[in-house]
């Protein structure tokens, strides 16, 4: 979970080999003190001037997948002190819940539709059948009812329950879709078996690529600020003087006020076993009090 407790911002304005003036910015982060990550900052701005008076390009921050330059709003920890997950804000505002092992999923209403719409097209292949539809075609056979999305998704849940009788999955509805959480064991986003969990379901592949990058599974749990009648924050994180802070304490009050009219997901149902492990009881707890209601999801 490459999550950072502080964020700092660097620029430099310099001039490559050829002369030409660029302005350089580079965030650091550290879970350490708000100065290492100011260090952090200077030391990577440096690496980019160096790449700029080098070769010329500057090419993508040197750490491969970087952290999400996100506000740490909250450590979520266990009675033993683990933690188990955090809070962050995200670049529009929202809060998110962070986990490393308490698979969530982000299953989208055009996903489902879009496997509904494939199997229904799968025929077996019959070369009598073939000959006689090329020589007397019969009239088209009135269309079959698809199932919606979310008997859809029901049904791969029981499918999936019918190799594995030991999961357990609880089902919510959100605004363009469904979250499932996986509650009976942890599960890391990169391995085998979350792969298979999030094909069979099937998994928003933006958002599957999003964890196994980051090393951590999310789940928004407050609504999109322009679903409530609000704007975007007005400066990026990390804010840079007192008065951007000010600013976004203004903006977040605001969002939170019209927030209260609105559910981030509804509750649909639990499938499986029932078994909820303590790790999962905690964060799914932490997520129900949150997002889960019965007024418009936004």
């Amino acid at each position: 979970m490459q999550l950072y407790s502080y964020w700092a911002r660097a620029t430099l304005d310099c001039l490559d080999a050829e002369g030409d003036s660029y302005h350089l910015v580079a965030y650091g982060g550290s879970n350490d003190t708000q100065a290492a990550a100011q260090e952090a900052a200077h030391q990577l701005l440096q690496i980019r001037q160096a790449r700029l008076l080098g070769s010329g390009i500057l090419g993508e921050y040197p750490s491969g997948s970087a952290p999400l330059r996100e506000q740490l709003v909250q450590r979520v920890q266990n009675a033993q002190g683990r933690e188990l997950g955090a809070i962050t804000r995200n670049r529009y505002g929202s809060l998110v819940l962070n986990a490393p092992t308490f698979m969530m999923l982000d299953v989208d209403d055009h996903d489902l539709q879009q496997s509904i719409q494939r199997k229904s097209t799968e025929m077996p292949f019959s070369l009598g059948g073939f000959l006689r539809t090329l020589f007397n075609p019969p009239p088209p056979p009135p269309p079959l009812p698809l199932p919606d999305a979310q008997a859809q998704l029901q049904m791969r849940l029981a499918a999936w329950l019918q190799l594995h009788p030991t999961w357990n999955f609880r089902l919510y509805r959100t605004r363009l879709g469904f979250r499932i959480l996986v509650t009976h064991q942890l599960l890391n986003p990169t391995s085998a078996e979350a792969r298979e969990v999030f094909a069979a379901m099937p998994t928003d592949s933006l958002y599957v690529r999003l964890c196994q990058q980051q090393g951590c599974y999310r789940a928004r749990l407050s609504p999109k600020p322009w679903r409530v009648g609000w704007k975007r924050p007005p400066h990026p994180f990390p804010y840079d003087t007192a008065a951007q802070r000010v600013q976004q304490q203004e903006w977040e009050q605001q969002y939170h006020a019209r927030s209260e009219e609105y559910s981030v997901c509804q509750w649909v149902g639990e499938y499986g076993s029932g078994h909820v492990c303590p790790e999962a009881a905690v964060l799914t707890e932490l997520h129900d009090a949150a997002c889960l209601g019965d007024k418009k999801l936004a």
